[in-house]
């Protein structure tokens, strides 16, 4: 991923809506008590980081996205979905483009639960570009994740997580390798007993270059790419039964680039803190 490729997009995880959409399915007192699901939501967001790379941090950025589940076999859950950037600055966009549609991914999955602990993941995502800053770069990976919850002896569950990314297909450069760790423990829930709760949660994340991922100033691998720590919060909303589960979210993250190339994509920066707000929904 050598080149401009290597400050390119897309989506490492699911939207934090997809886990959502999972446990609200387990609620009994869930609308939906069919085999298929759907989540979304739009987040707005202060910057755009892929990976510790800088995609964009000027004007309105607006993140759209939705899933389709089906509940396949006991344990077993697939989906599709998409996921979008849409920027007012039109980012990296054809020169006499008109278009502000940064990023367009479309994905397609499953998830498999076992003794309702592990959930081992795969996914495909194609990341295509609408106004032309990069070629489309398919990526397969694959996750691990514990929900280690009343089964530590600890008040929190820090539910760690490990996945790892391979391109499968990228005209912009090298087919390259990304390797995430990161815990996402709930620490705190505020007003727990009313009906506007509100959890707190500390996500923890860094993310490593297995293979021509991360570059120190010589064009040399960096193993250590970039690292993260968060505070997000989510309320439900006063939404009738009928039309699902609405969430509204925030979050500020505190980004720290330990990468030479991904500081350098940053104008020399190692250090931003980034804010988000969005709504979700699942049904």
């Amino acid at each position: 991923m050598k080149g401009l490729r290597a400050f390119a997009l897309g989506l490492a995880l699911l939207p934090a809506s997809a886990a959502l959409a999972q446990d609200e399915a387990a609620d009994a007192s869930d609308p939906n008590t069919g085999a298929m699901r759907v989540t979304g939501g739009v987040d707005i967001t202060s910057a755009y980081f892929f990976r510790g790379y800088l995609q964009e941090d000027q004007g309105l950025i607006v993140q759209p996205y939705v899933n389709l589940y089906f509940d396949v076999a006991e344990g077993w859950t697939a989906y599709i979905g998409t996921w979008n950037s849409i920027h007012s600055e039109q980012t990296g966009a054809d020169p006499g483009s008109t278009g502000s549609w940064y990023e367009n991914d479309v994905y397609a999955g499953v998830d498999w639960t076992i003794n309702e602990s592990f959930t081992l993941g795969a996914i495909y995502t194609a990341y295509t570009y609408p106004g032309g800053a990069f070629d489309t770069v398919e990526e397969l990976g694959f996750k691990l994740a514990w929900d280690d919850t009343g089964k530590t002896g600890l008040n929190i569950a820090l539910k760690p997580y490990a996945a790892i990314y391979f391109e499968t297909d990228d005209d912009n450069g090298t087919e390259d390798t990304y390797l995430e760790l990161g815990i996402a423990p709930t620490v705190y829930t505020l007003n727990e007993d009313s009906d506007a709760p509100i959890a707190l949660a500390v996500p923890v994340t860094f993310g490593f270059g297995i293979d021509d991922y991360y570059f120190d100033d010589e064009g040399d691998d960096e193993l250590l790419g970039y690292g993260s720590v968060g505070l997000a919060a989510s309320m439900p909303l006063n939404m009738p039964d009928k039309y699902g589960d609405w969430t509204l979210n925030g979050s500020v993250t505190l980004l720290h680039l330990f990468s030479d190339g991904a500081e350098a994509v940053n104008n020399g920066d190692d250090l931003e803190l980034i804010a988000k707000l969005g709504v979700s929904f699942a049904y």
